[in-house]
């Protein structure tokens, strides 16, 4: 969603966006009599090709602003930035740069109030656009969550709103505004088509763990990592061969006492693109006959030592099957008149029941979230806080 504001709609509200990207860079300027006012020969306007949709914590997306002038006057003009993404963030969790003169990318100067939400800043270059001209600059702008190997362990957000103000150097007053909200959406994972159930010591159960993503960010550092109970091997299958994946054990967890790299820790994936990793599980011959739980978590930027697993992380649900011996025939009660109906507490469907391999596992919520909602519907990125419970502490940096 964007909107173009003329001059007389924006003036307020281009007094108080660049006034408050001012406060928030540190900025002073010593301004002219005339700053707080509009030269009406001045027709800048500002058109704005922003995504619809970024990554949460993914990489930067490239868009376009194009400047025009339909008046008969010009003077340089500062390009300032505002991006309203929400109080759950942290100074390094939103990047934007613009493409100088020379070609090169440089990174815009942002700041961020975690009062207001707002990162603000403006590009180094002034731009000059003459009557009936117009000039078209690149910029990029990503909410990666932190940086390379050091994700932000809490916070997220699911939009950022974008003002572009066009604003004559040493003036408050904007010559030209307009608004973007721009979607943030994180990656989709999911385990597909998991049977209902495993043997103790028996063969080993086969899924799938499907990563997408559906946005133009590009994903790198990426872990997608498999948690389990203390009775589990995992394998993956790779260039036509099932490999064992290292565990990486924690003997503090209540339940997920194993972690299991299935991609990364270091993966890319690329834009609007989804992949299908092949997984094995199978159980000790020593494991309990009782319920069993699977849980995929998305790692990003994961940090390096101890706890592992640290650095912006979104989890899944956890896909719940039976490790049992057999199943167990539903016996048939015998006619009585005092006998007391009981529930089946697994529904069965009419006609012949498929076989195990043919059934598939309950993907349910019977678990401490490792996401949650924000006010304002924002996306909480955390620790794999199920897996590392008593170890995870909150911190931002």
């Amino acid at each position: 969603m964007n909107r173009t504001m003329n001059r007389r709609a924006l003036r307020a509200s281009a007094v108080a966006t660049v006034a408050a990207a001012l406060a928030l860079s540190g900025a002073a300027l010593a301004l002219a009599p005339s700053a707080a006012a509009v030269d009406p020969t001045r027709g800048m306007t500002v058109s704005v090709d922003a995504p619809t949709e970024i990554g949460a914590s993914g990489g930067p997306v490239e868009f376009t602003e194009t400047f025009g002038n339909t008046g008969t006057s010009f003077v340089p003009e500062n390009l300032w930035l505002s991006a309203n993404a929400g109080t759950a963030l942290f100074d390094d969790s939103l990047t934007m740069d613009y493409q100088a003169a020379d070609g090169r990318w440089k990174p815009i100067d942002l700041t961020y109030s975690n009062k207001t939400g707002v990162f603000g800043g403006k590009t180094t270059e002034t731009f000059s656009v003459a009557p009936g001209t117009t000039q078209t600059v690149h910029l990029r702008i990503g909410l990666p969550m932190g940086t390379p190997h050091h994700g932000d362990t809490n916070g997220g957000t699911d939009h950022v709103t974008l003002t572009s103000s066009l604003v004559p150097v040493g003036e408050l007053m904007a010559d030209a505004d307009h608004v973007d909200t721009i979607k943030v959406t994180p990656l989709a994972h999911s385990f597909v088509k998991v049977p209902m159930a495993a043997s103790p010591g028996g063969a080993p159960i086969e899924f799938g763990a499907k990563l997408t993503n559906s946005t133009p960010s590009k994903y790198t550092n990426l872990s997608y990592v498999l948690f389990t109970d203390k009775y589990t091997s995992v394998q993956v299958l790779k260039n036509g061969k099932w490999t064992t994946v290292p565990a990486v054990v924690n003997p503090d967890a209540d339940y997920f006492a194993q972690g299991f790299y299935l991609s990364g820790p270091n993966a890319d994936l690329a834009a609007n693109s989804s992949t299908t990793i092949p997984v094995r599980v199978a159980w000790r011959a020593d494991a309990p006959v009782a319920r069993a739980r699977l849980e995929g978590c998305v790692i990003v930027n994961e940090r390096p030592g101890t706890p592992a697993f640290d650095g912006s992380v979104s989890c899944d649900n956890s896909t719940w099957l039976n490790v049992t011996h057999a199943f167990d025939p539903t016996p048939t009660p015998s006619p009585s008149a005092t006998a007391t109906p009981t529930a089946d507490p697994t529904p069965t469907s009419t006609g012949a029941a498929p076989a195990p391999a043919a059934q598939l596992a309950e993907t349910g919520s019977g678990r401490t979230a490792s996401t949650a909602g924000l006010a304002g519907g924002a996306l909480v990125l955390g620790g794999a806080a199920t897996f590392l419970s008593a170890r995870m502490r909150r911190r931002s940096h």
